[in-house]
C-alpha cells in the first residue's frame, strides 16, 4: 500500500502503472501487486513509491504509507480502512490543499560562521519560531541531524501560500546571522502522517 486517498472520481482519473485503488466508502487505498513479505526497500522501490504518491498528490490529499506496508489481500486493506476510517477521513481533510516543506538550518560556511557573541542555536531556534507563524503546523525532526546541522523542521503549509512561506524562509535567511537556510518542497506530507498498521 502507498497511501490512502479519497475515493471520487477525480482520483481515479490517476494513472500509474500496476497500481488500483482498494475504497471503502468515500476512501481508497493506493496499492499495487507485490508479494506478502518483508519487502527490500532499495532505492527502486522508494523511487516507485515517491512516484506513486507524487501522482496522487498533484491530484488531491493523500496520506502517505511508511514504505514498504504490505498487506495480505485486498479484503485486508478494506477491513483496515473501516478500522480506521474516522482518524483517515479527518487526516485527509487537515492535509487536503496543504504541502509539506522541509527546513534545515546549518552553520553558515566560512568564517561568517564563527561570529563572536552570536548563539548560532538561539538564532536558529527563533527563525524557525517565526516561520511556525507562516504555517499550518510544525514538527522538529532531530532525525535529520548531519554535520554542521542546527535545526531542521517540517511545515505544513497551505498550498495558496506556499510562495509567501518561501519568502519568510528568505527573510529569515537573510536576518539570520552565522547560519543558511536550505528549503525543500513541496512535499507531500510525509511527515505529519501516522498509521495504525498493526491491525
Amino acid at each position: 500500500m502507498f497511501g490512502v486517498t479519497v475515493n471520487d472520481a477525480h482520483m481515479a482519473q490517476v494513472h500509474v502503472a500496476d497500481t488500483m485503488l482498494v475504497a471503502v466508502r468515500d476512501l481508497a487505498a493506493v496499492c499495487g501487486p507485490v508479494e506478502y513479505r518483508a519487502l527490500d526497500l532499495d532505492d527502486s522501490s522508494i523511487a516507485r513509491y515517491t512516484e506513486v504518491v507524487g501522482a496522487y498528490v498533484a491530484r488531491g490529499p493523500i496520506l502517505p504509507a511508511p514504505p514498504g506496508v504490505v498487506f495480505r489481500s485486498p479484503e485486508h486493506v478494506q477491513g483496515w480502512l473501516e478500522l480506521h476510517y474516522s482518524a483517515l477521513t479527518e487526516a485527509l481533510s487537515f492535509v487536503e490543499n496543504r504541502s509539506a516543506a522541509r527546513v534545515h538550518i546549518s552553520r553558515a560556511p566560512g568564517t561568517e560562521a564563527v561570529i563572536a557573541g552570536v548563539d548560532v542555536d538561539a538564532v536558529a531556534a527563533d527563525g524557525l519560531r517565526a516561520l511556525r507563524r507562516a504555517a499550518v503546523a510544525t514538527l522538529p525532526l532531530r532525525a535529520e541531524r548531519a554535520p554542521g546541522m542546527v535545526l531542521s523542521a517540517a511545515f505544513l503549509v497551505e498550498q495558496e501560500l506556499w510562495p509567501q512561506f518561501v519568502v519568510a524562509v528568505e527573510e529569515q535567511a537573510k536576518a539570520g546571522t552565522g547560519v543558511h537556510y536550505d528549503l525543500t518542497g513541496p512535499w507531500p506530507p510525509y511527515d505529519f502522517v501516522q498509521m495504525q498498521l498493526g491491525a
